[in-house]
């Protein structure tokens, strides 16, 4: 009989387990099934295979033959070296020692190459996450402290041409006072100057009196030496000086004439500017708004124009008003009732004292 050793797949949705069975080859497709020789889950870690290896030998003894995969697990579990040491005629003893020292064989080099369990790979793998968090907030405190040292920079940078401007500022403030020190000393000195000159003026006069001291022969000489040309010139220096006085005191007159005639004009202006301004404020006394009556539940336009006919515009004056006075307001207009009239003062009662929130709860319970 022609037996065939493969995996069947068994476990559920991305966790596969494989029975290792013996198959009768010349069935259909799979083989039908004969025996069931153990289970592998290579999805566990590590991966558990567990084999019947007297009922494995059999089969092999049998002619049975194996699959590619099955054949490399029988080969790391050391069952195929069990068998063909077997064949070969050794004994029990000679076999279970080779078979033992081919597993630690295994197990020696699997422990040197390092492989990991998924435990281990997912433990590796958070902490590369938890070092690569840690460098990317050392790198943002890095870069915020940068920023904010920048930031420092600027304000003090900002802080330090304010300073320079207000200091500017003073120092323009200083040589402005001082400029205006100096005009208001000048202008105290020059009067000043002008007293004086005219107290020393009157002291020369004696100086004029005393030359009649001389001799006649003297001052007949002098009027002698004194040429025409010479008085010539003195007479139109003493004409240009005369008429400057005399344009100098019209406009000086003008001047202050015109400055208080300004003065007054400008106090009179003062005095009717409120008047006329008050007028326009006393025309345009601001009159009462009329609210929006068709906030009313109840009330649409047409009822809106009846109530104001009757003077009823705002929420307060619809608030005061009783049922019987809205209904024979209706009925005066030609209109049916709306049926709920009485509903309308508490409503603008509400919407008077801007209590919206009444007013929703009241239309609510009306509603309910």
């Amino acid at each position: 009989m022609s037996v065939k050793l493969r995996f069947r797949r068994m476990g559920r949705k991305q966790h596969p387990v494989f029975g290792l069975v013996a198959t009768d080859a010349r069935s259909p497709r799979d083989g039908r099934f004969i025996e069931d020789l153990g289970r592998y889950e290579p999805v566990a870690e590590p991966a558990r295979v567990k084999f019947n290896a007297d009922r494995i030998l059999y089969w092999l003894g049998q002619g049975a033959q194996p699959s590619d995969t099955v054949r490399n697990l029988l080969q790391k579990e050391g069952i195929l070296m069990r068998w063909s040491m077997t064949r070969a005629g050794a004994s029990a003893e000679e076999i279970e020692t080779a078979v033992e020292e081919f597993k630690a064989r295994r197990a020696e080099k699997a422990a040197s190459t390092g492989k990991k369990t998924r435990a281990e790979r997912r433990a590796e793998a958070l902490e590369a996450e938890k070092a690569a968090a840690k460098e990317r907030a050392a790198e943002l405190a890095k870069a915020r402290a940068e920023r904010e040292a920048e930031l420092q920079a600027q304000r003090e940078a900002a802080e330090a041409e304010e300073r320079a401007a207000a200091e500017a500022a003073r120092a323009e403030a200083a040589a402005a006072a001082a400029d205006s020190e100096a005009l208001t000393e000048a202008a105290d000195a020059t009067p000043a100057a002008e007293e004086t000159a005219a107290e020393e003026a009157p002291a020369e006069e004696p100086v004029a009196e005393a030359a009649p001291d001389e001799t006649p022969e003297a001052a007949e000489e002098a009027v002698a030496e004194a040429t025409p040309e010479a008085v010539a010139e003195e007479a139109p220096d003493a004409a240009e000086e005369q008429p400057a006085v005399e344009a100098e005191t019209p406009e000086a007159v003008a001047d202050e004439t015109g400055g208080e005639v300004a003065d007054q004009t400008d106090a009179a202006a003062a005095e009717d500017a409120p008047a006329v301004e008050e007028a326009p404020a006393a025309e345009e006394a601001p009159a009462s708004e009329a609210d929006k009556l068709t906030t009313v539940n109840g009330i649409g336009p047409k009822y809106s124009e009846i109530l104001a006919s009757a003077g009823i515009t705002t929420f307060a004056a619809l608030a005061e008003t009783t049922v019987e006075r809205l209904q024979e307001i209706i009925t005066e207009a030609g209109s049916t009732t709306a049926g709920n009239e009485e509903t309308w003062p508490t409503q603008a009662g509400f919407l008077a004292k801007d209590d919206t929130e009444g007013f929703d709860a009241y239309v609510e319970s009306l509603k309910a």
